[in-house]
């Protein structure tokens, strides 16, 4: 279960997703495409990146100034809550 914390948009250039800590992703396309997250103005222990298959999901978590960019430009991403 995920609250969701913005409206759903889509993730066309880099974009911190309205300062998230958590972003839920979705690839609509049928092709693999790579999800960067970058830190901003500094260092961040959630930069890197990761293939999000075609048609999936998933949540990320990252520093609220961290942008988040995909490969193909036509994700689409919403701001989440979370705990662990």
């Amino acid at each position: 279960m995920i609250h969701l914390k913005g409206t759903e948009a889509n993730l066309t250039t880099a974009n911190n997703i309205s300062l998230a800590s958590a972003v839920r992703i979705y690839n609509p396309t049928d092709t693999d495409s790579v999800i960067t997250v970058a830190a901003v103005g500094g260092t961040s222990n959630h930069a890197g990146s990761v293939t999000l298959p075609g048609n999936g999901t998933i949540i990320i978590a990252k520093q609220p100034t961290d942008t988040v960019v995909s490969g193909t430009g036509t994700m689409k991403a919403v701001s989440v809550a979370y705990h662990y």
